[in-house]
Order: structure tokens, then sequence, then C-alpha cells
């Protein structure tokens, strides 16, 4: 397990360090640059700009400065926000972004367990079969529909039709502002974790050792007890790829509902050639992402030691 554990951690510093040289590089030989404007600047005071922000360095340097300063903790000055460095900014953003991402990827667990759940239960009923073309429906129309078509529709019903809710704006944080961007943040999850959810409680409550336990006069709440502990293990393999679709999902979801979290400033720093700001989130989320990843992949062979046992021979 101990070997294990630092080979993906190895493994997920190496991919870091490409997505950081990836992202670098693109971004300075993309056209444009953080100076450009409808009203071009004097030559002389480009020129300075370019110097003062090192802009004017051999792309190889410029890459060496900046992993330098990573290494620090500094993500560098903001090229559009002149007034605040790009750490400021994410001390303001990164917390709100984080704590939406939380809040839809807990929604999306237990009200998409919970269908999954319902959608699994045998039976020829009608209760049964109701519930499991409820599961089925609902998975269907989260897929299909994507943020950017969710986030104005709940908009027009909640906000304008019903004025229920709010259409946009942050508050502080207050409840009412949040439930819409969660909402749209978590319906596409829901579906999939209904689904995953679904289909492996089926296998699982179908396996020999619980058809054991049912002839054995054992209670249906233990069996699903049982069940559940197995069927879980493919959702929590899909909680690495959920979390990295909820962080750049709301890049589109913090856009369209105002909300100063890091989706917001990336568009922001993309649209000025922010370099230092784009980067800056890119690292973030690119981190996020891996570390988030990492744990799934230590907590699922926790969960099941035959995973750890194979990879140890």
């Amino acid at each position: 397990m101990p070997q294990r554990a630092l080979a993906r951690i190895l493994a997920a510093a190496a991919t870091l360090f490409v997505v950081i040289a990836l992202s670098f590089f693109l971004m300075r030989l993309a056209p444009g640059g953080p100076f450009d404007s409808e009203r071009p600047l004097d030559p002389k005071i480009a020129e300075n700009l370019r110097r003062i922000y090192r802009l004017d360095l051999p792309l190889w340097r410029q890459f060496l400065f900046y992993l330098q300063s990573l290494a620090q903790g500094d993500f560098g000055p903001s090229l559009h926000w002149r007034d605040f460095s790009v750490n400021e900014l994410f001390a303001h953003a990164l917390p709100i972004s984080m704590r939406l991402g939380a809040e839809a990827l807990s929604v999306a667990l237990l009200v998409g367990g919970a269908l999954g759940a319902i959608g699994a239960s045998t039976g020829a009923g009608l209760r049964q079969k109701l519930g499991a073309f409820a599961v089925d429906a609902a998975a269907l129309i989260g897929v299909i529909l994507p943020a950017f078509v969710i986030a104005p529709l709940m908009q027009l019903l909640f906000g304008l039709t019903w004025r229920i809710l709010p259409v946009g704006g942050w508050e502080d944080g207050a409840w009412r502002n949040q439930i819409l961007p969660v909402a749209t943040l978590a319906l596409p999850q829901i579906a999939i974790v209904a689904r995953l959810m679904q289909t492996s409680l089926r296998d699982v409550l179908a396996e020999p050792h619980i058809r054991t336990l049912r002839a054995f006069g054992l209670p249906p709440r233990h069996i699903y007890a049982h069940a559940l502990r197995a069927a879980i293990l493919p959702t929590l393999s899909y909680l690495g790829l959920a979390a990295a679709n909820l962080l750049t999902g709301s890049v589109i979801v913090e856009t369209i509902f105002g909300i100063p979290g890091m989706g917001r400033y990336f568009v922001d720093g993309a649209i000025g050639r922010d370099y230092t700001l784009v980067m800056g989130t890119v690292v973030v989320v690119a981190a996020l992402v891996i570390a988030f990843n990492l744990l799934v992949d230590l907590a699922y062979a926790w969960l099941d030691p035959r995973i750890a046992e194979s990879a140890s021979r």
C-alpha cells in the first residue's frame, strides 16, 4: 500500500508539471498580448511594461522564472487587475468556487445515490417500475441538458416567472443566492450518479451471496446495507471525474449567475490575455482535480483490498 501511494503521488506530480508546461507555452504562443487594446500604447510604454513583467525574455527563461515563483507559492501579479496580485484574487474567489463545488457534489451524491437505490429496487410491482422509469428519465434529461441551457431556464422559471429566487449575484454567500447555481452544477452529476448506482446495485443484488442472505431470511434493510458497500465502488471511482466536471462547469455557471469565483476570473483573464491569472487558475484547478483523483484512487484501494493486492504482484 505505501508503494502504491508513493507511485500515485509521483505520477500526480508529473501530470501537474506537464499541465503547467503545456498551459504556459500555449498561452504565450496564442496571438495577442496583455497590453493589446483598441487604443495601442506608445511603443516605449509597451516596451517598459514588457520589461517590468519579464515578457521580453525568451520563453524558456520566462518558464523557469514562473516555476521559481510557483515553488514559493506566488502566482505573480495580475496583468488585467493591476491593483491586485493573483494570490489576492484567489484568496477571495477560491473559497467561493470550492464551496459551490462541494455543495453541488454533496447534493449529487445524496440525491443521485438515493434515486439509484430506488431505481434498483427489485420486484415487478408498479412502484418498482415507476421508480426505475423515473430514474431513467431524470438521468436522460440531466445528461442531455448542458449547464448553459439549465442555468437560463432556472433563471427564467424561478427568478423572472415565479420571482422566488434571485437570478444572480452572491450577497456574501446568502443561501438564496446559492440554490440556483448549486442546482445547475449538481443536476448533470445527479443523473450520472443515479445511473451508476442503479446499475451497480442491480448487479450486486443479483449476486449469489445476496440470494443466500435472502434465503436465510435476513431483513431487506440488512441485505441493502451489505449490497451498498459493494455497489458504491463504481460511484466512488467516478468522483474524480465529477470533481473535474464541477470545477470546469463552474466557469459557465459563475459567469451566468455573476458569482465572483475562479471561473469568472478565468473568463476575464482569458479575454484580457492576463497570462498570470489564467495560468494561476489552470494550476489551481489542475492541482485540485489531480489531488481529488489521488484521494479517490487511494480510497478505492482501501475499500477494495483486491486492487492493492493485484497492484503489489
